[in-house]
């Protein structure tokens, strides 16, 4: 049995056109999807990990709305937008939050010229 999670991953380092290893101006995101295989399964989750390390990494319960992984791609593709979606969200509320702390502060400052 497999699980799936994808994430988003940033490579910093490429290949110029001799093949030595050079560090881009800017890195490229690429969406992969993590393969874990089914370690045990217990009454109530599984315990997933890679096989080939012999222990488990991370426990999932059988009934969760949130789950780190999926059993299939199209579910662990679903949960990857809902938690970008709801990373978002909260990054823009703390930029809302840094740009009205910045606004008041150069206010005072401002204000304390005039004085």
């Amino acid at each position: 049995m497999k699980f799936y999670r994808y994430e988003v991953v940033y490579y910093g380092s490429a290949r110029d056109m001799e093949g030595e290893f050079i560090t881009p101006l800017f890195t490229t995101p690429k969406l992969e999807c993590h393969e874990y295989d089914l370690i045990k399964e217990t009454p109530k989750g599984y315990q997933i990990g890679y096989s080939f390390l012999n222990r488990p990494y991370k426990w999932i319960p059988k009934v969760s709305k949130k789950k780190y992984a999926y059993l299939t791609k199209e579910e662990a593709l679903n949960n990857y937008i809902k938690r970008t979606e709801r990373r978002l969200k909260i990054l823009k509320n703390q930029i809302d939050s840094c740009e009205d702390g910045l606004y008041l502060a150069n206010k005072i400052l401002t204000d304390d010229k005039l004085f």
